[in-house]
């Protein structure tokens, strides 16, 4: 595939058109078995009205909080002003977020899983999202690549600015920095689990350079929050023109046989 093509050959989307980079994913291909999960509230099932307005009104504050979180930064951000911007009491928040710093992984957990982690449980396990498995059926590595690609995209698009936020804020809060590590670690285990086939596919080896653990720390710069928030959050590109530097940056890296001929 070259490089600078937006849809692979043969790939097509929910609406029948071949997928660009920059598409987001459908609620399916993220969330897929997660969906009934999501009609739930910290493990308990979405089966009264009760647990229905609990879901809506936690939706209402992470909503509230993210905006807030990632315009003014973590320590500007007061619980009172989320409060006040959800339309809630701040009691409200407390009692669904007991801390801020818990409010701000809930929201990093909704723009990531789109539900809130079961206490005492960590966030789930990313290699087992639709998009994911449906990569790695993928016969063609520059299919699979390009899934890859699309996958972080529509990832960054959603998490990024949030995974600043807690970046940020864990050097004052060590709840921040475990949650920073842990979903550094889940993004880092759906790296390797991608790259993993191309060391096994014989027809897109990866670049004899590299070892598996270095394709897996270049797949984690490239498609990681730091490039996003660098280049898109600050430097002004869209998340199609990201896409396209990631995409040729991966081929470059890992598959330089499957790069273009330069004239």
């Amino acid at each position: 595939m070259n490089a600078e093509q937006e849809s692979p050959p043969g790939a097509q989307s929910a609406s029948g058109a071949a997928p660009r980079l920059d598409e987001p994913l459908s609620t399916h291909e993220r969330l897929g078995a997660r969906l009934a999960e999501a009609t739930a509230v910290r493990g308990r099932p979405a089966t009264d009205g009760r647990t229905r307005r609990a879901m809506a009104t936690r939706a209402r504050i992470t909503a509230a909080a993210r905006e807030l979180f990632v315009r003014e930064g973590y320590a500007a951000t007061a619980v009172t002003t989320v409060a006040r911007t959800a339309g809630v009491a701040e009691q409200t928040v407390y009692y669904s977020y007991p801390t801020k710093a818990e409010l701000l992984i809930g929201c990093l957990d909704h723009a990531t899983d789109g539900i809130d982690r079961v206490p005492g449980q960590g966030p789930g396990d990313l290699t087992r999202l639709p998009w994911v498995r449906g990569a790695l059926e993928e016969p063609s590595a520059s299919q699979r690549l390009f899934l890859h690609v699309r996958g972080f995209v529509d990832l960054m698009n959603r998490a990024g600015p949030l995974l600043d936020v807690v970046r940020l804020a864990g050097a004052g809060e060590p709840a921040l920095a475990h949650a920073w590590k842990q979903d550094e670690a889940r993004r880092r285990a759906v790296h390797r689990t991608l790259l993993t086939t191309y060391a096994q596919d014989t027809a897109a080896t990866l670049a004899p350079s590299l070892t598996t653990d270095e394709a897996v720390d270049v797949a984690a710069l490239v498609l990681g929050p730091e490039t996003w928030n660098a280049l898109v959050g600050r430097a002004g590109w869209s998340a199609l023109a990201w896409a396209r530097w990631a995409h040729r940056s991966l081929l470059a890296e890992l598959m330089p046989e499957k790069m273009p001929e330069q004239p």
